[in-house]
């Protein structure tokens, strides 16, 4: 059986939790006070992860489909994991498509999209032919270089010149009430609720016990780095402009310029971005493998993987025709699919579980087996 480390568990969270978060004004219906929103997205999301973990703490051996199958039973267990299956191939289709069109936008104008997703496809497939712990071991290299290079990006646009944090201000002038509306649901589940995909990989942590303390650990690190990434790009292109860009981010790395020596590094800025998008699709793609792999108790992962892959490439090119239609459609999403499967489920199988187990010696005694 593959094992993950606390370490590598907690760098492909970290990557995860950043990924795709960056390319998007999170929180910006609240518009200078958009960084506080990430801030109190946190900690609900904190809550739901303590939800999540205490979930897994109860079946520690088991991923989240053999979990919902030992609660709920094979008849109900089995259609509702297969949902879930259905639900996280969206997000993975979504995902595949932000950042071919990132690259599209920003680096390869004249290539047809639909090249460049088949590329990134191939890539992600080579990597988890590999397996999970190859995944976890490249983390490591990755994550610090992706925390080093947003972290750089902050020093080089402050001495640029470019940041004025009056446009952060007044803080909080319309009350908390619009920070609260932007927090929940939308930030709230984008990014931190979408963490749950990883009930799917906290069974191969090689320490049971450290799951929840890395996995808050990875919420709060890439929800500060988040925040402040928020705080910079209102700070540097004010919130009428942050509100409009297709990817702030990108606009602001275009500003760095250090006496005519360090400048347009935007290109740098994309592969760095696309890095985070890459991991984020990769897990969510294998963790719809490790769903169907579960229920059809399927041993070999390697055809399941490539035909799930190549699926998804089709989803990804035909679903939505345009990024102007998959911004649309995000708040729908959002607040219908993903508080069901992200927030009620989850909740309510703890819930079930916390009953039966009190109440039913039957039930505790096939828990125990």
């Amino acid at each position: 059986m593959e094992r993950i480390s606390t370490h590598q568990l907690f760098t492909l969270m970290f990557i995860f939790e950043v990924g795709s978060t960056t390319l998007f004004a999170l929180g910006i219906d609240a518009k200078q006070d958009a960084w506080i929103v990430i801030l109190v997205s946190l900690l609900i999301g904190l809550v739901f992860i303590w939800i999540y973990t205490e979930l897994q703490k109860e079946f520690p051996g088991r991923n989240y489909v053999e979990i919902i199958i030992a609660v709920l039973g094979k008849w109900v267990g089995i259609p509702l994991s297969l949902l879930y299956a259905v639900y996280w191939l969206y997000p993975a289709a979504r995902n595949l498509r932000e950042f071919g069109e990132l690259i599209v936008l920003t680096s390869l104008s004249n290539t047809p999209l639909s090249a460049v997703l088949f590329i990134f496809i191939l890539t992600s497939l080579f990597v988890l032919m590999l397996g999970v712990e190859v995944l976890g071991r490249t983390s490591e290299i990755t994550m610090p270089v992706i925390a080093f290079f947003i972290v750089s990006l902050f020093i080089m646009i402050y001495i640029s010149g470019q940041v004025d944090f009056r446009n952060l201000t007044p803080i909080l002038s319309n009350g908390i009430k619009p920070v609260l509306k932007s927090a929940y649901p939308s930030v709230a589940i984008f990014p931190f609720g979408e963490i749950f995909i990883f009930s799917m990989y906290w069974c191969y942590a090689d320490k049971k016990n450290a799951v929840r303390k890395a996995t808050m650990a990875a919420a709060v690190s890439s929800g500060l780095l988040l925040s402040f990434t928020l705080a910079i790009n209102v700070s540097v292109l004010g919130v009428e402009y942050t509100s409009s860009s297709t990817i702030p981010l990108i606009e602001v790395i275009k500003l760095v310029n250090i006496g005519d020596i360090i400048t347009n590094i935007d290109a740098v800025g994309v592969v760095i971005i696309f890095l985070g998008g890459f991991y984020k699709m990769s897990l969510f793609l294998y963790g719809i493998v490790l769903v169907i792999a579960t229920v059809f108790k399927i041993k070999n992962r390697s055809l399941l993987l490539v035909f799930i892959s190549f699926f998804l490439l089709w989803v990804g090119i035909a679903f939505e025709p345009s990024y102007v239609f998959h911004k649309w459609l995000y708040p729908f999403d959002t607040n219908y699919f993903y508080i069901t499967f992200l927030h009620i489920i989850p909740a309510l199988l703890l819930l079930i579980h916390w009953v039966r187990k009190k109440n039913s010696p039957s039930y505790l005694s096939n828990f125990l087996t």
